[in-house]
């Protein structure tokens, strides 16, 4: 892809600003609470637009424009999967969070089962995202890059975000990173906007798209308007969206601290919840932002616009980019897409830094000063990003088939993990022995059946055993992984008879009513929780 002066300018000028940030930000760290939690002074815009552009990737921009050419709209599943996930962030998790004082959500864990458990999470996601999401978040970022700047080499895309959001996230900690993240979410609807409208001009708009959609669908007896697919659809069935894609949303936006970290720097509790659903209510944006382009592009490919290997359709993202915008748009959507890259990016690397200094280095330093538990977490951050630089170019493409067996065991492993967070939320009956004992059967069972479809020699010993329900979509599986960690952890607490927390479920029995909120505030978010349901719903209605 050819850029102009002016479009590479733009995007220049993007890496200059966020660096003049990160000095800004980077000067007026104090202490660790400053680092880690941004002074727990961010009000709910800020946390709402983090929280958004932390969950939009670049890579979403291009693969899922170019998966809905084949699947249409029913790919905003996955999307509107985070508007459940965001909601009961702020209904549910983020409430307890914030009261009980914890920085790091494995933290919950230890209050509420004790130290086996809080580790156990701990540790497992800080090699997530210490081996996984931060070096395939480069991996993929880099490709994009590679492919949007018509670049021969993988490098230099890694080493240019490895440096510019490494720099800003060891530097500047968590409030650099939501400051960007907020410049970024403008950026990132900006170029969503832009591409949609130029490419439904070209189309020439919207009545005229929606005819040429219905011959399409006609002739090729398919049906690119609907999110909701029947039960037997091989892709994207209903039954994975309602108990799949709902489970990995719960746990991808209330339990993972990649993603929780920057709720947790709110002001209160109130502007906690506001910006979880301030989330949900931009992620009602992106079946336009993201989705419909790739339908868009169809008609524009069937029109002879452009050409996209049918092989590449992650191209045609790219090819809409170069053959619509004219000059200064296009580097303003380059831009968009490189924010879109950092956020992810910085998001994982900064709770990775996080979860090590806090949950491990400062629990064996008890008196360390402020300044040595700063120094620390820069000196993790650096030590993170450079070994995913390695990786990231040496490993993962050597060994990619690694990755995507990382990526589905993803899919497998969070069971026994929102079992515990949710059991432990919801009821005072599960206990340490529950808890700990839930964990390591969700895990094991997440691995076996993992390896049941994946595996050619276990996958044998299953079809032998009879055992086929192993193999189901690794949707369905999540579901039934988590229902079976409920039951083993309540069945296990039973027969251990141990006690739940009692200080700690006096403060859950104020989840739903704020006591620390005032009564404007709590019709605020009761008004802002109805407009998210009803925009929820009217999508699904209209792509029925």
């Amino acid at each position: 892809m050819n850029i102009s002066p002016l479009d590479l300018s733009i995007v220049l000028c993007y890496f200059v600003f966020v660096f003049w940030i990160t000095v800004r930000v980077g000067r007026g760290v104090k202490d660790s609470n400053d680092y880690f939690l941004a002074g727990r002074s961010m009000r709910w815009p800020m946390i709402g637009a983090s929280l958004f552009a932390t969950n939009i990737s670049a890579e979403q921009f291009v693969g899922q424009a170019g998966l809905a050419m084949a699947m249409g709209v029913a790919v905003a599943n996955y999307q509107m999967a985070g508007v459940f996930g965001f909601l009961l962030m702020g209904i549910i998790f983020l409430p307890i969070y914030i009261r009980l004082g914890i920085v790091t959500t494995p933290q919950f864990l230890n209050i509420r089962y004790g130290k086996e458990s809080y580790r156990f999470v701990s540790i497992f996601q800080i090699l997530f995202l210490a081996i996984n999401a931060v070096p395939v978040s480069l991996y993929a970022g880099g490709r994009v890059m590679q492919d949007l700047f018509g670049w021969e080499s993988l490098l230099p895309g890694v080493l240019i975000l490895a440096v510019t959001t490494g720099l800003y996230a060891v530097l500047g900690g968590l409030r650099a990173v939501v400051i960007t993240d907020f410049i970024q979410m403008f950026i990132l609807l900006a170029g969503g906007i832009m591409v949609l409208l130029f490419g439904l001009n070209a189309v020439g708009g919207w009545d005229v798209f929606t005819q040429k959609i219905e011959a399409y669908q006609a002739s090729e007896g398919v049906d690119l308007f609907s999110m909701v697919r029947s039960a037997d659809d091989p892709q994207i069935p209903w039954t994975a969206v309602v108990f799949g894609l709902s489970i990995h949303a719960l746990y991808y936006c209330s339990v993972n601290h990649a993603v929780v970290q920057r709720a947790m720097a709110a002001k209160s509790i109130h502007q906690a919840r506001m910006g979880g659903l301030f989330a949900a209510l931009l992620k009602c944006t992106t079946i336009f932002l993201i989705v419909m382009p790739g339908v868009v592009g169809l008609m524009l490919l069937k029109d002879g616009f452009f050409e996209v290997p049918p092989e590449s359709p992650d191209q045609l993202y790219a090819s809409m980019i170069r053959s619509l915008l004219p000059v200064g748009m296009v580097g303003l959507t380059l831009a968009g897409l490189v924010a879109a890259l950092m956020s992810s990016v910085d998001s994982f690397l900064c709770s990775a830094s996080s979860l090590i200094t806090l949950d491990w280095y400062k629990p064996m330093r008890p008196h360390a000063s402020e300044r040595e538990v700063v120094v620390a977490g820069r000196i993790f951050g650096v030590v993170l990003i450079v070994s995913a630089v390695i990786w990231a170019l040496w490993v993962i493409p050597n060994f990619k088939f690694l990755f995507d067996y990382l990526a589905k065991f993803a899919s497998y492993s969070v069971g026994g993990v929102l079992a515990c967070f949710l059991g432990g939320l919801l009821s005072p009956i599960p206990n340490r022995v529950g808890g700990f004992v839930t964990l390591l059967f969700g895990t094991t069972a997440g691995v076996l059946m993992w390896l049941s479809v994946d595996n050619a020699w276990f996958s044998g010993i299953v079809d032998e055993l009879g055992f086929d329900f192993m193999q189901m979509n690794f949707l369905h599986a999540g579901f039934f992984l988590t229902v079976a960690s409920f039951l083993v952890l309540f069945v296990v607490s039973f027969a251990t008879k141990g006690k739940g927390q009692e200080g700690f479920a006096a403060a859950r029995s104020r989840v739903l009513l704020d006591m620390e909120a005032t009564p404007a505030e709590n019709r605020q978010f009761a008004v802002w929780v109805g407009i998210v349901c009803v925009l929820s719903v009217a999508i699904y209605l209209y792509f029925w």
